[in-house]
């Protein structure tokens, strides 16, 4: 596993790489399933989001990646909210005017998120995804646990946000408790503040 702190990077291609990952490892995530209907054009728009998020990612955060490319795993702070100069920061803000419409529902679904529900001192995972030909290798796990030992040994509290019951159950068996959820009644969407708790494995 390769472990990039913030002032590190990964280089433009691996992430391309990761976004186009993600494109396929996010094809049914509710969110991006409400925002953009179409599979194919979802696989597109959820490319260049994640090549934005990336990019904002790309030496301010910790991010894991997995030894032989099959997932990756970003940690940020959970109060640093990203503004306009952070998304233009990244050209592919110019291919998501093409997306518009999917741009706008997309980030209203998001904006129903309140960070304040963590502390201060909280780095949540934003975001996790593996290829989907090698999910249940347990390769989310590896990357998420390593995050945790190392988040909590430097004194940080860790903590996510998840949109699915599905994935809520699997952050449980990892030790995360459900804090308090949000709602996005548009797009019924629900977002679920977790928290990691050792007392709860």
């Amino acid at each position: 596993m390769r472990k990039i702190i913030p002032g590190e990077k990964i280089d433009k291609k691996e992430l391309r790489d990761f976004a186009k990952m993600a494109g396929r490892a996010y094809v049914n995530d509710p969110v991006h399933s409400y925002a953009t209907k179409n599979p194919e054009r979802r696989v597109k728009f959820v490319y260049h989001f994640t090549m934005e998020r990336l990019n904002t990612s790309n030496g301010e955060d910790y991010i894991y990646v997995d030894d032989e490319g099959r997932g990756i795993c970003v940690w940020r702070k959970a109060r640093n909210e990203y503004g306009v100069i952070d998304f233009l920061k990244c050209r592919d803000w110019l291919y998501l005017y093409w997306f518009w419409p999917n741009t706008l529902r997309t980030l209203f679904a998001y904006g129903a998120l309140d960070v304040k529900n963590f502390d201060e001192d909280t780095w949540i995972i934003s975001p996790v995804f593996v290829d989907p030909e090698h999910q249940g290798e347990g390769v989310a796990t590896e990357l998420i646990k390593e995050g945790i030992k190392d988040m909590t040994a430097m004194g940080y509290k860790c903590g996510l946000e998840a949109q699915s019951e599905k994935n809520v159950k699997f952050y449980e068996k990892l030790g995360f408790k459900i804090t308090g959820t949000s709602r996005y009644e548009k797009g019924n969407v629900t977002h679920y503040y977790m928290v990691y708790d050792e007392n709860q494995i």
